[in-house]
């Protein structure tokens, strides 16, 4: 199947790349940075488009005989009609564009924050009610998306993952942008205290299973489906603390403060991608795997 990604060369990306050309896949990357990940240059499988996602005519080029397209790639914006243009109107552009140049499948990256506001049980029958600017523009990505795949009657689906973790594919690749596990292993290696809110902590999902999930569904009669990707169990930043302080054997002290919150108390339900599947997400021992990577870097 011959596949357009955005935002391929990026954490999440990389991984999805990764498994769709183990699996045969032909892939064609729009990247800001055609050599940032050299291992993607030598293969013959990938084809890599120089561009950004305000590059309409890049984007036709790439969109141009394929089969399927996955939309990874975020662009931030810091009001709310700046992540109306820089994110929403990308992704609209992108499925639009995909749709009128006969493109089969659209497979679009949302987010669990597209949910919103956390409830007791979350599903992916939750209704939408987001609680900032990343989860309104994942959501209105959605609906468009949805409309977009009706009136040309193509196949979509969506992914939302969870908190997504994992070392770098390649040693030129990147991992999480998020900096907590790497500030409490620096913190851990210099026995600083670790400062922590009392159950604060997520569903963590590793990235090679979250990229098993985008395969299944690329090679699925699913449609119109959206997959929650988080995983089985809801893990602390007090429990990562406790692995990496025992892995160090590190004087560091866990202080946490209490602000009344319950562990696990809303937890976002994953069993559609089991059914459908077969693919369940067990993390706590990847997290501690990540935590060891990192001490060692």
């Amino acid at each position: 199947m011959n596949v357009f990604i955005t935002g391929g060369t990026g954490f999440i990306g990389s991984y999805v790349v990764d498994e769709l050309v183990k699996r045969g896949h032909y892939v064609t990357l729009l990247a800001r940075n055609t050599s940032k990940i050299e291992a993607f240059l030598q293969n013959d499988k990938i084809r890599i488009l120089k561009g950004t996602l305000e590059e309409e005519n890049v984007i036709m080029e790439g969109l141009k005989g394929m089969d399927a397209c996955i939309h990874i790639a975020l662009c931030m914006g810091e009001t709310p009609t700046k992540m109306l243009e820089m994110d929403t109107r990308s992704a609209v552009y992108v499925f639009e564009k995909a749709a009128k140049l006969g493109v089969k499948h659209i497979i679009y990256t949302s987010s669990t924050a597209a949910i919103g506001q956390v409830r007791n049980h979350m599903d992916e029958f939750s209704h939408s009610v987001p609680t900032d600017l990343y989860g309104a523009a994942k959501a209105a990505a959605e609906a468009y998306l949805f409309a977009i795949a009706n009136s040309n009657q193509i196949q979509c689906n969506i992914l939302r993952p969870a908190y997504t973790f994992g070392n770098p594919l390649f040693s030129d690749a990147p991992m999480e942008p998020d900096s907590r596990f790497r500030d409490i292993v620096a913190a851990a290696k210099q026995g600083k205290p670790i400062e922590l809110i009392k159950n604060d902590g997520t569903q963590f999902i590793w990235a090679k299973e979250l990229a098993k999930l985008y395969l299944a569904v690329l090679e699925s009669s699913e449609n119109k489906k959206i997959y929650i990707a988080a995983g089985k169990e809801y893990i602390t930043w007090s429990e990562v603390a406790k692995y990496a302080i025992e892995l160090l054997h590190s004087k560091s002290v866990i202080k946490l403060k209490d602000l009344g919150w319950k562990k696990g108390a809303c937890i976002y339900d994953s069993s559609a991608a089991l059914r459908d599947f077969g693919i369940g997400f067990e993390s706590r021992e990847k997290v501690k795997e990540h935590i060891q990577f990192i001490a060692n870097m």
